[in-house]
């Protein structure tokens, strides 16, 4: 993997494996990892996230909220970034969004987990592998999340494609169906 620079503007896309927080004295930076290619760039990974998530139109308050109705009230929920062509862009954290440890992992790049004595490695797509400051098992436990989330996703755009010859059952999904009044 090489490392290159890119512009401060940078968004997340179809590409993007991580955004790991990285410690520069005083200073918060984020390394972006690829499908392949490696670098840094001088903002907060929540600063990226946030900013991405209001470019494909929603605030993270929003997308956070969103996912809460599909997973229930959960704590480090995974959200989906954003979509193209029935595709989520699925994030996971790996603490709290707001903390300056929090590492977002996308859901689609990651092969499998390693238990480390500290800790757990993140074994990614392209071979590469990342070090987190979590369990093994809570790694599993967003991961499943974010599998729930895919599933709620695949749902609701079922749901878009078949407007009116699917006849919303009672109870099987938590989305409210509006009636036509034609």
């Amino acid at each position: 993997m090489h490392s290159r620079k890119k512009t401060e503007n940078y968004l997340i896309n179809s590409d993007t494996f991580v955004l790991q927080p990285i410690r520069d004295g005083y200073k918060l930076t984020t390394r972006v990892i690829e499908r392949h290619a490696e670098f840094d760039l001088p903002k907060k990974p929540i600063q990226i996230v946030k900013k991405t998530c209001e470019l494909y139109g929603a605030s993270l308050k929003t997308r956070t909220l969103t996912a809460r109705l599909a997973l229930g009230n959960r704590h480090k929920t995974p959200i989906v970034v954003a979509h193209a062509f029935d595709t989520p862009y699925i994030f996971l954290p790996t603490m709290s969004p707001n903390s300056e440890e929090n590492v977002w992992i996308s859901y689609h790049s990651i092969a499998d987990f390693q238990e480390e004595s500290v800790g757990c490695s993140v074994l990614l797509e392209n071979g590469y592998k990342i070090k987190v400051n979590v369990s093994t098992p809570t790694m599993w436990r967003q991961f499943a999340f974010a599998a729930l989330l895919e599933r709620d996703f695949a749902k609701k755009q079922f749901l878009l494609q078949r407007p009116r010859t699917f006849l919303a059952q009672e109870g099987l999904f938590k989305y409210p169906v509006a009636e036509d009044t034609e």
